[in-house]
């Protein structure tokens, strides 16, 4: 995996050890504290067909136990030293991260290296970790206001792995065993690839030396991914529940991590659902009253970004919530956005910048993020930069190489059907 070395901005970091494990990192002097993160490819999509739900389990179950220390002894090394430590399993990509005070930093990394290194995955603790599933899993089922993300994922992504539900299916998790966890682990949690990341104020030539003598010796290439590619087509899917609400969700093709376009389809869905001066929550909320919430969200992946909306309504207000907001679309598509309003997103979007520059979880996940999907590692200036040079142009180009309603699809949780819901409004 060698590969020449970017030039970097000062205090910005990139090293590469022989297994192909890398390591990037951002020093924040000021800080006190650090955080750092190991992310593998070995996501949601990539787990077996029949194991769906595998991989949130596996990312509690690696807190459970290693072969040098069972689960109190781990939870008490963590504890210790003030780790804040955790896993969490994404669409593309695991990631396990812990922050703690800069001078305890050695003692973090040796902990999570034997975490990620050496699992023993315990029958007992992993009953316990899989009913816990089980019973978010039966949660998340009965809220509508979760479970029509899924919905309208699953649709969007029809024929990909990209559309699985996070946390499984009740009848596949209850399949698992810990021999699955460890053979995926096996499989997919290998260094070549693995991408370590740190921000805070920490010494790099002693983080290098330090990494490298904890994961230097391990060796393995991960499992090939799945290719996906994703061809959302106009689709709606209702799920009839009785009740007293309908909650609606749309989605669209939008720009991935990476695209020209990235830091454009940021600007336009804030203006479009961002906030309380966006135009969803104007003409939705305030002027009409059809809704009590409402809003879209921008959410891109390495393959294939969606701009996901969200209204939640009574069923008396429903047609009309999805008439204004299709209109909305159509709107927005035809004419783009003011000039009033690209500037007030901009400045929304960088005083978000800002806020979050201040903190070293988000900017380890930032620089994490940026060289992951796109070899590159992105400065709060130059983020600033990228936002400051979208122009209106910018966003009609956009806005016609992904027209809103075009590939549209819609899904609704509650009492009303398609011809109630939607009636005519899609052919406006």
């Amino acid at each position: 995996m060698s590969m020449p070395q970017p030039e970097l901005a000062p205090n910005y970091f990139l090293h590469t050890f022989d297994n192909g494990m890398q390591i990037v990192g951002q020093r924040m002097p000021s800080l006190a504290s650090v955080t750092f993160g190991v992310q593998f490819a070995a996501g949601i999509k990539d787990e077996p067909e029949a194991k769906l739900g595998l991989t949130h389990l596996l990312s509690d179950m690696l807190f459970q136990g290693t072969e040098s220390r069972n689960v109190r002894q781990l939870t008490e090394d963590f504890e210790a030293i003030g780790a804040r430590k955790g896993g969490e399993a994404g669409n593309e990509f695991a990631r396990y991260s812990a922050q703690i005070v800069g001078n305890r930093l050695d003692r973090a990394l040796e902990l999570m290296a034997d975490v990620l290194r050496h699992p023993t995955f315990p029958e007992e603790e992993f009953q316990q970790m899989r009913n816990v599933q089980l019973q978010e899993i039966r949660r998340r089922d009965d809220e509508p206001m979760r479970r029509i993300f899924d919905l309208v994922r699953e649709r969007f992504y029809a024929g990909t792995n990209l559309g699985r539900r996070a946390l499984g299916l009740r009848e596949t998790v209850e399949q698992l065993t810990p021999g699955d966890l460890r053979t995926f682990w096996q499989a997919r949690y290998r260094p070549d690839g693995a991408l370590l990341a740190i921000a805070g104020n920490f010494d790099w030539d002693h983080v290098v030396a330090r990494v490298g003598e904890l994961f230097g010796d391990w060796q393995g290439t991960p499992d090939a991914t799945p290719d996906e590619h994703p061809q959302p087509q106009p689709a709606v899917n209702i799920e009839i529940q009785e009740g007293n609400q309908e909650h609606i969700g749309m989605a669209f093709p939008f720009p991935k991590y990476g695209d020209p376009d990235y830091y454009a389809a940021s600007v336009v869905s804030e203006i479009f659902g961002g906030g309380m001066t966006s135009r969803l929550f104007r003409e939705v909320r305030e002027k009409r009253g059809l809704v009590y919430s409402v809003a879209s969200i921008f959410s891109p992946n390495g393959i294939f970004g969606a701009e996901f909306l969200y209204a939640g309504t009574t069923p008396e207000k429903s047609h009309e919530t999805v008439q204004v907001m299709l209109d909305e679309m159509r709107l927005l598509h035809k004419e783009g956005v003011t000039d009033d309003e690209l500037a007030r997103a901009k400045v929304q979007l960088k005083s978000e910048l800002v806020m979050r520059g201040e903190s070293a979880g988000a900017r380890m996940s930032s620089i994490m993020r940026s060289w992951w999907f796109e070899r590159r590692l992105i400065t709060i200036q130059e983020l600033k930069e990228a936002i400051d040079s979208v122009t209106r142009e910018q966003i009609m180009g956009l806005l016609n190489r992904f027209p809103p309603t075009d590939s549209l699809v819609i899904g609704a949780i509650g009492p009303r059907s398609q011809e109630e819901l939607i009636g005519d409004a899609l052919a406006g």
